[in-house]
């Protein structure tokens, strides 16, 4: 679990929160086109939020970390992702609070329930906490995402309140902004406003890779070279994440990168080879 481990304390409250979130069924009140931005108080980050639940399917709070997050939700909405492949996994930048049946749970998550000495029972009852990462298998939440999950939770449960009032509240006057709950302090106490504010603009870091120094990229393409003749063929190269997790030790599970050789003309696989590097 990379991060700091939550204590007990932080688990209870959350644990609490999501009971509270489920209790008041916030899904009722919002689609999950309703999207609204909590700001982190401890690193400023926005996470945005997505209430899961109108179509009574799956029951959940996403909350999408920042302007890549965000991105990652809104191709989804735009069905840029085909939502059954695996693609979907590598979009989501997420903290996510579901309600499973308790066949979804692990032996991790129930020492936890056990520890609190919780009690859940039936369908879409079981809390379930995880963080998505795009590259990685999703995994459990470490201390500062529990924090931030349970302080989304409860906002979450004041916007569904007031939407249920004002079901057009979240609507803005200009597409560009979003309504996100920003923190205050007042009298050492964190308090809450609405502000309307724009995504800040996604930074591209371009990354150089010399898959010369790649040991299994040399292999690769020496044997494209032995097995074909000289000509003036066009080649076409393909990145993308292997179906297929990889795990070292008890390390968080993630997903290598396949990178895979193609004759344009003739559409034959030449090679292909799985990357750590990028």
């Amino acid at each position: 679990m990379a991060g700091t481990e939550p204590t007990v304390h932080e688990w209870k409250e959350l644990y609490d929160t999501a009971i509270n979130f489920k209790q008041n069924e916030c899904w009722n009140y919002m689609w999950d086109s309703d999207l609204f931005g909590v700001q982190n108080p401890e690193t400023r980050e926005i996470g945005y939020c997505c209430i899961m639940g109108r179509n009574g399917e799956h029951f959940a709070l996403g909350v999408y970390k920042g302007s890549e997050g965000l991105d990652g939700l809104l191709k989804i909405f735009n069905a840029e992702v085909d939502t059954k492949s695996i693609d979907t996994l590598h979009v989501q930048n997420c903290i996510m609070a579901s309600f499973e049946d308790r066949k979804f749970l692990d032996k991790n998550d129930h020492e936890i329930i056990k520890k609190l000495d919780l009690k859940f029972r039936g369908q879409n009852s079981w809390p379930f906490f995880r963080d998505y990462t795009p590259g990685f298998h999703p995994w459990y939440l470490n201390s500062k995402d529990v924090r931030f999950l349970t302080l989304a939770l409860n906002q979450s449960i004041e916007i569904s309140k007031r939407m249920k009032e004002n079901p057009e509240m979240l609507k803005p006057k200009d597409d560009s902004v979003y309504l996100v709950r920003v923190p205050y302090v007042e009298n050492d106490e964190i308090k809450w406003k609405d502000e309307w504010l724009e995504p800040v603009p996604i930074s591209r870091e371009i990354k150089s890779v010399d898959l010369a120094e790649d040991p299994n990229y040399i292999k690769c393409f020496e044997k494209i070279k032995k097995g074909k003749k000289k000509c003036m063929d066009t080649w076409e190269i393909g990145v993308f994440y292997s179906p297929q997790g990889v795990q070292e030790s008890s390390e968080r599970p993630y997903y290598p990168k396949t990178i895979l050789y193609a004759d344009h003309n003739s559409e034959m696989i030449l090679s292909f080879f799985i990357s750590q590097s990028i």
